[in-house]
């Protein structure tokens, strides 16, 4: 686990990255779009780009979701005293993984571990 100070610039970065995650997900949000790209198209390619632009937008905000709930975890392991532990081998997550990734559940052998399963 980190010292204070070192935790402190962690829940910063993982605020930050929140606050970004957050403008992500409001800059590609379906339902605030409105009408702007349901409108009657009078070409098909037309209606084509608009729905591949949706998909882009919907995997973003999936994307940007699944991103969230990381950090809001992350948030919570700092305020339990157990940021910065690997949750499959319990072993400390070295600092450098956690500046990269502020939000990572697992040091690195774990989290290749884990993709591969997936």
């Amino acid at each position: 686990m980190a010292n204070g100070d070192e935790s402190r610039s962690a829940e910063q970065r993982l605020e930050d990255l929140e606050a970004e995650l957050l403008e992500l997900q409001r800059k590609h949000d379906l339902a605030a779009d409105g009408n702007e790209r349901s409108d009657g198209h009078h070409h098909p390619a037309e209606a084509a780009t608009d729905a591949e632009m949706r998909e882009h937008d919907l995997r973003l905000q999936t994307r940007a979701k699944e991103r969230i709930d990381h950090v809001e975890r992350a948030l919570r392991a700092i305020k339990d005293g157990t940021y910065g532990v690997c949750i499959d081998c319990e072993q400390p997550i070295p600092a450098g993984r956690l500046r990269a990734v502020p939000d990572a559940e697992r040091c690195v052998p774990c989290q290749s571990k884990a993709d591969r399963q997936r």
